[in-house]
């Protein structure tokens, strides 16, 4: 059994499109834990399509975000690498792709982040560029 540590998440990302720019931010509370020498946050997100169940499984070599619920999606980073996946909504499914520049993980603790630089490829014509910070700390005991 997995001990499973309550932690207070707090996820923003820098959203570069051309000259746009966008920035997304909240906060959630979430878990976290570690398995076969893997560390896991897993955290809810509130959307306008509904839930959304997020587990980030982070390694020394790459970093795993998993989505389910209103959303479905399994994104890989792994720096210098271009990876493929099946964006899955209510209404039909798009293809991303993602060619990560970097990651970056400071975890083990009662507090630790996730820093992920990639260029998200939608369709043949829209690329983004995004700087993601996953934050977590442990959240004090009552």
């Amino acid at each position: 059994m997995r001990q499973e540590t309550p932690v207070a998440i707090h996820v923003h990302s820098f959203i570069q499109n051309g000259s746009e720019e966008e920035s997304v931010e909240f906060t959630s509370d979430g878990f976290y834990y570690v398995r076969n020498g893997k560390t896991y946050l897993t955290y809810h997100e509130e959307h306008d399509l509904g839930k959304i169940k997020t587990v980030v499984k982070i390694t020394e070599k790459e970093i795993l975000v998993m989505r389910s619920g209103a959303i479905q999606m399994k994104q890989r980073f792994i720096p210098g690498a271009s990876t493929i996946t099946q964006y899955k909504l209510p209404f039909g499914q798009m293809k991303l792709q993602t060619e990560t520049k970097d990651i970056h993980s400071d975890v083990g603790g009662p507090q630790g982040s996730v820093k992920m630089t990639y260029t998200m490829i939608v369709g043949e014509n829209q690329e983004h560029v995004h700087n993601m910070t996953i934050r977590y700390k442990e959240e004090a005991k009552a």
